[in-house]
């Protein structure tokens, strides 16, 4: 048995992989426990996974109320580029051992103690490499970079020149597909893409309202669950859009966010289990956050985005654009740009043609199997 410790925070789609990877782990006979931040650990206890929080950082909450100005220094300081890191984990590892630390690629701090363990370390990014690391002249890049280089510097670790040499030469494990990733093309051999990762979950159905025979196409309106995003807007904008389409809708988001009177072929749902209902969608008009993107392509759905405008959104929304299988948006379009963007998606067979070939290569990718391999490689120290 090999104990693996997840480095991680509340980021909204960097759990789900995290978690999906863990559950292989464990089905193999190791052993797993979740390192990360307070307001994380009654989501991830309640799957049975074991977790501590990190004793000085981990109070910090990334969905308490700041000014929108504040939102991203907080997170830059309290989790990606956060000098407690570098006592948090010596301090968290010894009151739990591991042999293998897992960490996430965003975590800048928590990269830096790993170049000063023992242990072996791997890297865990999420989505594509290319879509969450700005470029280091940008002010997010720039910042981030700063940031780290302060601590660094301090415990004697060169200076970056940009944030992938905070994980340089280290196992990296990334849960999405080259198609999506430029920085595939001449990844060195420590990079392994082994696709999507999502949790096992349970059995589960959902409670359609339509008739088994209505013929009407569905589609999927699913934004950021996370309370990181106001999705309101988004949400009015396209049911306004397809409310005198011929079309069912499916919305999932919580009632606190959508308009209190609902078009007639509009449907709510706080959660719906995405085998249940992709199957059977047409188009999923969504922000483009990694999940619910290879979600819907794995099932061979083109996609509508309404980015937010952070993290790898709107870099998915204009690759996969650019891979033919869908319209890429500003997100606050109006409802007449977003109704014209699903009538091509539903009209155009290219659309959906173009994602069927994303489906494929989503389909042929190892998955969590295959992050298992290379992390139990990992603590058998064979190299990457």
């Amino acid at each position: 048995m090999t104990r693996f410790t997840f480095v991680t925070w509340d980021g909204g789609g960097n759990v789900a992989p995290a978690v999906g990877i863990a559950e292989e782990l464990i089905a193999r006979g190791n052993e797993v426990r979740f390192l990360g931040y307070f307001a994380q650990q009654a989501a991830i206890e309640a799957r049975g996974l074991a977790f501590s929080a990190l004793p000085r950082s981990g109070r910090f909450d990334i969905y308490a109320e700041r000014s929108p100005e504040q939102k991203l220094p907080a997170v830059i300081r309290n989790v990606w580029a956060c000098p407690e890191h570098l006592d948090d984990i010596p301090e968290a590892l010894a009151a739990h051992p591991a042999d293998v630390l897992v960490v996430d690629f965003l975590m800048q701090g928590a990269l830096a103690q790993a170049r000063r363990t023992d242990i072996p370390v791997a890297v865990l990014a999420h989505s594509s490499v290319a879509g969450l690391i700005p470029p280091p002249d940008s002010w997010m890049g720039s910042a981030r970079l700063a940031a780290a280089n302060e601590f660094r510097a301090a415990i004697g670790l060169p200076r970056m020149g940009r944030l992938n040499e905070g994980w340089d030469g280290l196992a990296t494990i990334v849960t999405t597909i080259a198609e999506l990733d430029p920085t595939a093309d001449g990844a060195p051999k420590t990079v392994h893409y082994v696709g999507p990762v999502t949790e096992r979950g349970t059995r589960s159905t959902w409670d359609s309202p339509w008739a088994p025979n209505d013929e009407r196409r569905l589609v999927l309106v699913s934004f950021s669950t996370t309370r990181f995003w106001d999705a309101t807007s988004r949400i009015r904008n396209t049911l306004a859009a397809l409310a005198d389409e011929p079309v069912r809708v499916l919305l999932i988001a919580s009632a606190s966010s959508t308009p209190p009177d609902l078009p007639d072929n509009t449907t709510i749902r706080a959660f719906v289990p995405h085998a249940q209902v992709l199957p059977s969608v047409s188009a999923t008009v969504t922000h483009c956050g990694h999940g619910t993107v290879t979600a819907s392509l794995a099932y061979g759905v083109p996609i509508a985005g309404l980015p937010y405008p952070a993290a790898d959104q709107p870099f998915l929304a204009a690759r996969i654009q650019a891979l033919g299988a869908a319209v890429a948006m500003d997100g606050e379009s109006s409802p007449a740009i977003i109704k014209g963007a699903v009538r091509d998606l539903l009209d155009r067979p290219s659309y959906r043609e173009a994602a069927a070939v994303l489906a494929h290569a989503i389909h042929l990718s190892p998955g969590a199997t295959g992050a298992a391999d290379v992390l139990e490689k990992v603590a058998r120290h064979q190299g990457n």
